[in-house]
C-alpha cells in the first residue's frame, strides 16, 4: 500500500516539475522574440503576443541577394535634345461638306475615324501616348521618357473634344492635354464647364489657351498679364486643380511672352513647329506638329522613331 502511494506521489511530482519546465521554456522563447525589438501595439488593449504578430521583421538576404535600390537619373544639359513628338488637333467632327466649308476649315478638322485611325496607328504599333509632364519630368530630373513615346494635345476647347475624342481616348486607354479658351466656354458647338470638368476628373490634363485667343506678342503688359493670370486662375477654380501649361494662340510670342508666362506660374508652354526634337531650353516654347484628317500626316512624322 505504501509503495503504491510512493509510485502515486512520484508521478505527481514529476507532472509538476516538467509543467514547470514548460513554462520556463515558453517565457525564454518569448524573452528571444522580444530582445532587440520594438513591440507594435496597434490597438489600445491588444497583448504582447498581438503585438508581434503585427510587427513586420525583415529577413536576411539569400546568399547571392541583391538589395534593389532606386535609380539614380542625371538632369539633362539645358540644350540637350531628345525626340518625342506631340500632335496637336483642332476640331474632331464629321469633315465638313466641300461647298460649304474652306480650305482652312477643313485643314482644322480630323474625322472621328480619322482620329481613331491615329489612335490605333499608336497602339499597334507600339508607340506609347504619355503626357507632356512626362516630358518636363525628363526636364527637370532626366527620368527618360518611355520607348517611342507620343503625345497628344487639342486647342480651343471645341465640343467635338469631348463628343468623339474623349471617348475614344477613353477606349484606346490613352491621355491627351486640352488647351481652353476660357471666354469661349459654354459658347455653341464649345465645350461647356461641366464637360471640362468631366474630362479632368478622367485623367485629362486641363491647360490654358488664353482669356480670349488674341495674338499675345500684340497686346500691352497688362492685357498680357490678364490673359495669362486670368485664364489660369478661372480654370483652376472651374476643374479645381492646378493648370500649369499654356498652348500659345496661334504660336505666337515672343521673349516678353515666355517671361509672363514664366511670372504667371505656368511650367511650360506649347508652340508650333514642324520637328520631333524637344530641348529643355526650349520648354516655353514646346514643339508640336499639326494633324489632319490624314494618317499620313502622323505617320510621316514618325518615320524612324
Amino acid at each position: 500500500m505504501n509503495s503504491m502511494k510512493n509510485f502515486i506521489f512520484a508521478i505527481f511530482i514529476l507532472i509538476i516539475l516538467a509543467a514547470i519546465g514548460a513554462v520556463i521554456y515558453n517565457w525564454s522563447s518569448l524573452a528571444g522574440l522580444w530582445q532587440g525589438k520594438e513591440i507594435l501595439v496597434g490597438d489600445i488593449g491588444a497583448t504582447p503576443s498581438t503585438a508581434l504578430r503585427q510587427q513586420k521583421t525583415s529577413e536576411p538576404l539569400s546568399s547571392g541577394a541583391t538589395i534593389e535600390s532606386t535609380p539614380s537619373y542625371q538632369k539633362p544639359a539645358e540644350n540637350a535634345i531628345i525626340k518625342f513628338p506631340i500632335f496637336n488637333y483642332h476640331h474632331i467632327r464629321p469633315m465638313p461638306r466641300m461647298a460649304s466649308s474652306t480650305i482652312s476649315d477643313r485643314a482644322f478638322t480630323v474625322s472621328p475615324e480619322g482620329l481613331e485611325a491615329h489612335l490605333r496607328y499608336f497602339k499597334d504599333n507600339g508607340y506609347q501616348v504619355v503626357s507632356v509632364y512626362n516630358l518636363l519630368d525628363y526636364f527637370d530630373t532626366g527620368r527618360p521618357l518611355p520607348p517611342k513615346a507620343v503625345a497628344i494635345t487639342f486647342d480651343d476647347g471645341y465640343y467635338g473634344q469631348y463628343q468623339w475624342a474623349y471617348p475614344l481616348l477613353k477606349k484606346y486607354g490613352m491621355t491627351a492635354t486640352f488647351f481652353i479658351i476660357v471666354s469661349n466656354v459654354g459658347k455653341p458647338n464649345v465645350l461647356t464647364w461641366a464637360e471640362i470638368k468631366a474630362m479632368s476628373d478622367g485623367g485629362m490634363v486641363i491647360g490654358s489657351h488664353a482669356l480670349s485667343h488674341p495674338h499675345l506678342s500684340a497686346l500691352d503688359d497688362e492685357q498680357l498679364r490678364k490673359e495669362l493670370v486670368d485664364s489660369k486662375t478661372i480654370l483652376e477654380e472651374k476643374i479645381g486643380r492646378r493648370v500649369n501649361l499654356l498652348s500659345y494662340p496661334a504660336g505666337d510670342y515672343d521673349e516678353r511672352v515666355i517671361q509672363f508666362t514664366k511670372d504667371a506660374g505656368y511650367q511650360a508652354a506649347m508652340g508650333v513647329y514642324k520637328i520631333i526634337n524637344q530641348s529643355p531650353k526650349y520648354r516655353y516654347s514646346i514643339r508640336r506638329f499639326h494633324a489632319d484628317d490624314w494618317l499620313e500626316s502622323v505617320t510621316e512624322k514618325l518615320a524612324g522613331y
